[in-house]
């Protein structure tokens, strides 16, 4: 009995490791707890901490982080993903060994430098991004303390992606997965708990609460780490097995870290300028806020529904991104190192389909139902501006879910140019727009300078990427206008039930978590059946899901 389970498990990692799909499920689905758990430890956090001010904060803080952190986890584990594919390929595993050693050491040394420097400006950094009218001295304070207490976290997580990066390439994506959702559940418990017990046992003040909130990511990358260290105790010994049978040596360290550097450092260039957005949020909008009038109250309440809500609802759709990258990375390289384009192909376009059929659904849903969802989950001083904000900031996370995808394919196929090129004048544009576009629009302006500098780097990798490798997105059009009037439908279903009683905006908020189940999900099934009509489900997933059939 133990051999046959042991082979259905060998069998179905052997499935998830041959289907990007069926990989970048799987990443995604670990991520998909994680972001999960996210959101819903963000309800009584948010009534522990009970301030749209301390939500903004802790909001601030983690788009700083999240910048640092894209910088040393979305660039350095990348490479490693990317070179331990092509010594995969070449069955040269003691190279591989190498490689592990490597890419613990740089990413720790990244991580270290990350930290001090977030240290040492963390009072700098807090004067400006708070635009406060009296600069209170206990608000700066409070923003620094918080910068100072994460930046613990830019030390330890990107030790646990180079853990996860070595194993992204060999594919071994349950393990991806199970590590997202364990670290991030080792993190809800210590925060909720460590909160409740200083603001509700102990009686302290409630930004001891944004403290140990903050902390919780240090302390559940630790446990990460920790869990990676007994699974890599495991795997280790059959690498090192192989090694010793094999005839040769490795390639020299040297060179090895030379091909992992002329790969890591343009996926570092590219972080750096790609994810150019949490600090314009962070940064930049709050100028752009001040200059368009708003108070300092409203500006507090802005900021907490777009740096802290609309992050955290955005993250749904988002993970996808990091899910998929991770597991195009390696099919994509394993492709290329064996010449097979058509298969190069059939990856990007697996990708960019299964991305769009559920991340434009998620994103077009929480602007839906912006006003419902905040009613029912979050604390706000002013349900009208939180939710048009979420509305609005819904639109940044299908920017967010598609670009970076396209961005690391782009790397994997080695237009790394042209790609930091354009993702250096996305960049920019947006610096330089951003403020003039908030101070005349409000708060959409935001969003309006995030689509025209996004949606110009897509488009003109998508172009570049049909030029040199034949691509064909004109299939990938038509199954998004087709996704265009699902949404319509959503839209519709949602509109209808709310005028039918099932607005999720008013009264008690048990009851309006039942309306906006009953109505969200009631939404989502009209959908799921429109776009079974024509296929699409069966074309992404490669089976045969339609109820009914489309003819014509």
């Amino acid at each position: 009995m133990r051999n046959k389970n042991a082979e259905k498990r060998e069998e179905r990692s052997s499935n998830i490791k041959k289907s990007v799909v069926l990989s970048g499920l799987v990443g995604t689905g670990g991520l998909f707890v994680a972001k999960l758990l996210g959101l819903f430890y963000s309800i009584p956090l948010s009534s522990i901490l009970g301030s749209d001010a301390y939500m903004a904060y802790y909001g601030n803080a983690y788009r700083i982080y999240n910048y640092i952190l894209n910088i040393c986890t979305a660039g350095f584990p990348m490479a490693v993903a990317t070179v331990v594919a092509r010594y995969k390929v070449k069955e040269d595993y003691k190279s591989l060994l190498v490689i592990r050693k490597l890419a613990l050491a740089i990413l720790a040394m990244l991580g270290l430098f990350g930290m001090g420097m977030l240290m040492i400006m963390a009072g700098v950094i807090s004067k400006i991004m708070l635009q406060s009218d009296t600069m209170n001295s206990e608000s700066v304070t409070i923003m620094s303390n918080l910068l100072r207490i994460i930046s613990i976290s830019v030390f330890l997580v990107p030790i646990l992606a180079s853990f996860r990066g070595f194993y992204q390439g060999l594919k071994e994506m349950e393990e991806y997965a199970f590590s997202q959702a364990f670290e991030q559940f080792f993190r809800v418990g210590f925060m909720l708990s460590v909160s409740w017990l200083l603001v509700y046992v102990l009686g302290y003040e409630r930004k001891w609460a944004l403290y140990a909130a903050v902390l919780s990511t240090g302390i559940a990358a630790l446990a990460g780490i920790l869990q990676y260290i007994w699974f890599d105790r495991r795997k280790r010994p059959d690498l090192e097995t192989a090694a010793e049978a094999q005839e040769g040596e490795a390639v020299d360290r040297r060179t090895l870290t030379r091909e992992f550097l002329v790969l890591a450092v343009p996926y570092l260039i590219s972080s750096i300028v790609g994810y150019g957005d949490d600090i314009f949020n962070t940064m930049l909008l709050p100028i752009g806020l001040r200059r368009k009038g708003y108070d300092e109250a409203t500006r507090s309440i802005i900021l907490s529904a777009c740096n802290y809500v609309g992050s955290k609802l955005n993250a749904i759709p988002m993970i996808l991104a990091p899910g998929f990258t991770a597991a195009v990375i390696p099919h994509i390289a394993g492709a290329i190192e064996k010449n097979d384009h058509e298969m190069v192909e059939k990856n990007i376009l697996d990708c960019l389909n299964i991305i769009l059929f559920i991340g434009l659904p998620v994103s077009f849903c929480i602007a839906a139902y912006a006003p419902g969802i905040y009613h029912v989950l979050y604390y706000t001083a002013d349900l009208k501006t939180s939710s048009e904000v979420l509305a609005w900031n819904a639109v940044e996370g299908i920017m967010g879910t598609i670009g970076p995808v396209v961005s690391t394919i782009m790397m994997t196929v080695g237009f790394r140019k042209s790609l930091l090129r354009r993702l250096a004048i996305n960049c920019i544009g947006k610096a330089i727009i951003i403020v003039p576009m908030v101070s005349a629009f409000g708060y959409p302006g935001a969003v309006m300078s995030s689509v025209i500098c996004n949606g110009y780097a897509i488009i003109f990798n998508l172009k570049e990427i049909h030029d040199n490798y034949g691509v064909e997105f004109r299939p990938l059009l038509k199954t998004l206008v087709q996704l265009g009037g699902g949404l319509v439908l959503i839209f519709a279903v949602s509109r209808i039930l709310n005028m039918a009683g099932l607005s999720a905006a008013e009264g008690g908020r048990l009851a309006g978590l039942i309306r906006l189940g009953v109505n969200g999900l009631s939404a989502l099934a009209v959908y799921l059946v429109y776009t079974s009509y024509f296929g699409i489900p069966q074309k992404i997933f490669h089976r045969d899901f339609r109820i009914f059939r489309h003819r014509g």
